[in-house]
């Protein structure tokens, strides 16, 4: 550049400026992709275009009779015309070479330069000309931001992952650890300088070191489930996902490690397979045939005593439709009480095509339910057909009937249209204690329950001008005082006139039928180890709490319960003693609440109460930490005594939200930011805001 200056000062008189234009200058500033600006200096102290080469001229698209003799101001937006100027009179004013970057829309591209400006001087050494020279650093701008962006993604990444991350050099040293890992294991990146894997248990050191060198050979381990070691000793179980970092001309440089805690994941499918062993027994050696069905009636599973009752092998039975069973004049109303019901269990009578002949057959239809939505039901089976038999002979033969009613295990009656009672079977003797020929009306009523009483009165009242049968489920007290769950079949018996000359009632013991129906229920609304209402049934209730709140204006709490030490205790004394301190604590939450309120485990050592009715929001902090102090006292669990504590967060209705879904997300997070500050606490998700 000296060499130039010297040039072209070579052709000035001092008190004149002649610039070269020759052909040594064209090669020097031609020849070069480098934009150069050749600029005089006005007596003004404004800027004159002397020399543009050509490198500039096509990327700015300036032809020479553009720019020649022009001034800054006449070919760039004013704006732009005096930031450059005002670079360029920082080089009049010191004399001395300056550079500078900046960007411009150059024909609706971004442009980045980076430009050195130096002075040309005349012999009394005044700056009369200046050279610019502009690299084009568009690429490098934008390289920068790209690296600068990945840079915040990777350490954005390390920060807020939930998953715990690890990345050791080849030479084994740890080279970064995120928080989550500290979370997760408890070790601190100084605890790593001293012993690089101490959250490994010794007899899995040589695993661990297999997984490194797989990776350092370029391999990849996904999903690898191990057992690691907390900085306390305690041991968890996670999901390993290892992978190698490669460098340049794709060299493995390091090795990545994503760690998930999987303990609970673990625990719940320990849990779920503990439920799915009893269903298996409940279902497989029920003595009553049970059909597992789809949503439109396929058949997908059976248990022995369906397989018997049909005469047919679980294979060839599976995916066949219930519909295939049934004869063609009861496929549609079948096939309407089968699309026809939701939530509550329907029951009807039908017949099955069996071997050739036709079963009667009572359903029992019971609904298998996710998340509100029918996905299938059980259909539990009753062969009634001789019973049913039973009953068409006893209206050709009384004798005939006579015969079967006395040997029945079933309670027979016959009742006049008006109530009086014509016959009773034997079976009244062994289940009530009383004899059936000094049966009335008055001592029947003594030993229906008390809440049934109303229905059967109505059901006698409706039926004397019926033909039609109908069933009705009681409950009669048996002579060691318990009450008896009965289905109740009536059926007219008409005399040649058409009219009802007498009715015929038949109630059978269904005790383990409910008892069934209910522990069915109870798996899908009831927690079992506490018997608490489960998380379904505490949404369910909460849903129609909210409405009533809404209608009513009234407030609401969700108090959202998370023990401080539950896997400590496990650890310490057992999965047994931890199954039994929950018990405990299921049984102090159902003792201690409010009459209207509402309490649910929702899984593992989380419990859920809702508060109903509050006169103020404040209140729902008083009662819990009135649940607070219960459950800090001790737990006494077979010989031990057991310390705990519990952490609440709370969210109000209609303060905080005024949906299911919103009062659980805030008193989670309410939760699980007030642990991060101290345990045995009470949390408020206002104070969050």
């Amino acid at each position: 550049m000296g060499r130039m200056q010297d040039l072209i000062k070579a052709n000035f008189d001092k008190d004149s400026v002649q610039l070269p234009y020759g052909e040594l200058v064209d090669t020097l500033m031609n020849g070069i992709s480098d934009f150069l600006f050749l600029m005089a200096v006005e007596e003004d102290l404004s800027f004159t275009y002397v020399y543009i080469n050509r490198s500039a001229e096509k990327y700015h698209f300036l032809p020479k009779s553009k720019w020649e003799g022009k001034r800054m101001e006449d070919i760039l937006e004013k704006e732009k015309a005096e930031h450059l100027a005002e670079e360029y009179q920082i080089v009049v004013n010191t004399g001395r070479p300056h550079t500078y970057e900046d960007q411009m829309i150059v024909n609706g591209f971004t442009f980045n330069g980076h430009t050195l400006l130096t002075p040309l001087k005349n012999e009394g050494d005044q700056v009369t000309h200046i050279l610019a020279i502009t690299r084009d650093i568009t690429d490098l701008v934008e390289k920068e931001k790209q690296l600068k962006r990945i840079n915040a993604e990777y350490h954005s990444l390390m920060k807020h992952t939930a998953d715990a991350i690890l990345i050791v050099d080849m030479d084994g040293k740890v080279q970064e650890i995120n928080p989550a890992f500290q979370k997760l294991y408890g070790f601190e990146r100084s605890d790593l300088q001293k012993t690089p894997f101490p959250f490994i248990p010794e007899e899995l050191q040589d695993e661990a070191l297999g997984l490194l060198s797989k990776a350092a050979d370029g391999n990849y381990t996904s999903s690898f489930e191990t057992v690691r070691r907390r900085k306390d000793g305690t041991r968890v179980e996670v999901e390993i996902t290892v992978s190698p970092i490669h460098g340049e001309e794709d060299k493995v440089i390091a090795v990545s490690s994503i760690i998930r805690d999987i303990s609970e994941q673990k625990q719940a499918a320990r849990k779920l397979e503990g439920s799915r062993h009893r269903y298996h027994s409940l279902f497989q050696y029920n003595p009553y045939p049970v059909l597992r069905l789809s949503s439109t009636g396929d058949i997908l599973k059976a248990n022995p005593a369906s397989l018997t009752m049909l005469n047919m092998s679980q294979e060839r039975l599976w995916r066949t439709s219930i519909l295939q069973w049934i004869p063609e004049d009861k496929l549609e109303e079948v096939r309407r009480h089968i699309n026809g019901f939701l939530e509550e269990q329907n029951s009807f009578q039908t017949c099955f095509k069996v071997a050739g002949e036709e079963r009667i057959v009572n359903v029992f239809l019971v609904p298998i339910l996710d998340h509100q939505q029918k996905v299938g039901m059980y259909a539990v089976l009753e062969d009634v057909t001789e019973k049913k038999y039973a009953l068409d002979r006893l209206k050709q033969s009384e004798e005939k009937f006579q015969l079967i009613a006395n040997h029945s295990q079933d309670l027979i009656t016959v009742f006049s249209p008006k109530g009086n009672i014509m016959y009773a079977s034997p079976s009244h003797q062994q289940l009530m204690g009383i004899d059936p020929l000094s049966m009335d009306f008055d001592k029947v009523v003594k030993f229906l329950h008390p809440e049934d009483l109303p229905e059967v009165i109505g059901v006698f009242k409706q039926f004397k001008n019926s033909t039609h049968s109908f069933t009705m489920k009681v409950r009669l007290l048996n002579d060691q005082g318990q009450w008896i769950w009965h289905d109740c079949r009536g059926n007219p018996v008409l005399s040649e006139d058409g009219k009802v000359s007498h009715i015929v009632l038949v109630a059978r013991d269904i005790t383990r039928q409910v008892s069934y129906e209910k522990q069915l229920k109870e798996f899908a609304y009831y927690d079992y180890l506490t018997d608490l209402p489960n998380r379904r049934f505490f949404e369910d209730q909460m849903e129609n709490l909210i409405e009533n709140s809404k209608h009513n204006h009234t407030i609401m709490a969700l108090l959202y319960l998370d023990g401080d030490s539950f896997k400590q205790i496990n650890d310490q004394y057992g999965h047994d003693k931890g199954d039994k301190f929950l018990r405990a604590v299921g049984e102090r939450l159902s003792k201690w609440i409010r009459e209207g309120d509402l309490v649910a485990r929702i899984g593992g050592d989380e419990f859920a109460v809702l508060l109903n009715n509050l006169s103020r929001k404040e209140q729902a902090v008083d009662i819990a930490q009135r649940l607070l102090d219960r459950l800090r006292i001790p737990y006494q669990v077979d010989n031990l005594s057991i310390l705990s504590s519990f952490s609440i967060g709370v969210s109000s209705f209609p303060s905080d939200s005024e949906t299911m879904e919103g009062l659980f997300r805030l008193a989670d997070q309410a939760l699980y930011a007030g642990k991060k500050k101290g345990k045995d606490q009470i949390y408020l998700y206002e104070d969050l805001m």
